[in-house]
């Protein structure tokens, strides 16, 4: 009985730390985009009248937007990689015999 119990609290354990470092992960983006955003806010409170510091603009967007592509590209991966049903029918269109028995065998 304390296997069982010592599985459970293992499982508990391996997800809690899964929630943590996806928590973190999250954490982690959102301050390098707000640091972006800051520096993109920096830029056109000080500099933009003036058109200097110019370097802070693409360097702010970089920081601001790559979080968000890379959260998507991950979403939109994990959407298409979503496996299938494990049961396959038996016929397919790479195996033309199996179609063509499966096609005469079925009633009509």
């Amino acid at each position: 009985m304390g296997s069982e119990e010592d599985k459970i609290l293992e499982s508990k354990m391996k997800g809690s730390k899964k929630t943590m470092n996806t928590f973190m992960a999250c954490l982690w983006s959102f301050l390098v985009s707000l640091g972006g955003g800051l520096l993109l806010a920096w830029w056109e409170y000080q500099y933009h009248p003036t058109n200097r510091q110019l370097w802070m603009v693409p360097f702010g967007l970089i920081l601001f937007f790559t979080p968000l592509i890379v959260w998507f590209a991950i979403f939109v991966s994990d959407i298409f990689s979503l496996t299938p049903d494990v049961t396959q029918p038996a016929a397919s269109i790479h195996h033309p015999e199996k179609l063509s028995k499966q096609v005469i065998s079925t009633p009509c």
